[in-house]
């Protein structure tokens, strides 16, 4: 496992667009799983 530090050194030397794309694939697959929370809950009520 790489150290935080050194990935943080290398994120700096990026430009913030590629900095930022984990982030929002992160929060992406956050809202698709809380749709198919959603979802399910939806159909158990029924």
């Amino acid at each position: 496992m790489a150290n935080p530090e050194e990935l943080r050194k290398q994120d700096k030397k990026l430009p913030k667009q590629r900095r930022r794309y984990p982030e929002s694939l992160v929060t992406k697959s956050l809202w698709v799983m809380l749709a198919i929370v959603l979802v399910g809950y939806l159909i158990s009520l029924l």
